[in-house]
């Protein structure tokens, strides 16, 4: 009878103890295995600030949001990113930018007003950002190939010119100014010259055409340092700049296009500044200097 009831009691505890190592090992489980969302955290990514800023901004606008919102994030100075799209309703979400002084940055994306549900969103900004690094990292070391080719070993000859429009809150990146709130659309402007001739440029021959084949002429330098003076004390609510002033100006001449000659294998690029509006394509020109004749470059938009 005794035998009988340590054997009951024996028999108890032992299926008490298995019960218990399972909820244990099922709890390991849980803290050891990487939650599904947490596969998709940028952490610790090796970029300077400036490509962490530029790879979150580019990888909204290539998933089809509308930029509401950009602060750059510095180091020790948080950045954020604000966009909207039409996705099944309306979606609101954020990109936080974290940059440390190691040269290493985080960058966390979520939708606003969601707890749950997050993970869908995070996998496909994840995706996105992860593609524009590495598409970035080709991109650049074929460019970087190929200008220590040669000339005549060179793939690509001859001219090649680009018109890149900066708008909305882009400008940040490269101004950490929103140009389009002060009424300046910025425009990079990059002229690959991969044959024997060299060229003359003018940088004020540069026109954008609006729709009805109205041709708009670059600013003048100190037309666009007076708007933005003006358009920045006026958020300031008219007190003071933001900026200092001449830390302004410096910025915007410093990025200024002023080559006024394109080398043989050469490149030149800057930006022009244009006032806001709609432009369907811009156009270039450029003179042989030998020959003196010119060749007309239309970029369209």
């Amino acid at each position: 009878m005794i035998s009988h009831e340590v054997t009951v009691l024996g028999s108890h505890h032992t299926a008490r103890a298995i019960e218990i190592y399972c909820l244990l090992y099922v709890l390991s489980a849980a803290l050891s295995c990487t939650p599904p969302i947490r596969q998709y955290a940028l952490r610790e990514q090796r970029l300077t600030c400036a490509r962490a800023n530029d790879y979150a901004y580019r990888t909204l606008r290539g998933m089809g949001f509308t930029i509401s919102a950009f602060e750059p994030a510095a180091v020790g100075r948080p950045g954020s990113i604000h966009g909207t799209r039409e996705e099944r309703g309306v979606q609101n979400v954020t990109v936080t930018i974290t940059c440390r002084s190691d040269g290493t940055a985080d960058i966390d994306a979520s939708e606003d007003g969601r707890l749950l549900g997050q993970i869908d969103f995070k996998r496909g900004f994840y995706l996105a950002f992860t593609g524009v690094a590495a598409q970035t990292a080709v991109i650049e070391a074929a460019a970087q190939e190929e200008a220590q080719r040669p000339l005549e070993q060179k793939r690509e000859k001859g001219l090649r010119v680009l018109l890149q429009p900066v708008p909305g809150q882009g400008s940040k990146l490269d101004f950490a100014l929103d140009l389009a709130s002060d009424g300046i659309l910025p425009v990079r402007v990059t002229i690959n010259n991969a044959s024997a001739r060299s060229y003359n440029l003018d940088p004020d021959d540069v026109a954008l055409i609006q729709g009805d084949g109205t041709r708009v002429h670059p600013l003048p330098i100190e037309e666009v340092v007076a708007r933005v003076v003006a358009a920045e004390r006026a958020k300031a609510g008219g007190t003071a700049a933001p900026t200092d002033d001449a830390a302004l100006v410096r910025r915007l001449r410093e990025r200024l296009l002023q080559a006024r000659s394109v080398g043989a294998n050469g490149q030149v690029n800057g930006y022009l500044y244009f006032p806001m509006g709609t432009y369907s394509k811009g156009r270039v020109t450029l003179e042989d200097r030998e020959s003196e004749e010119a060749e007309g470059f239309v970029v369209e938009f």
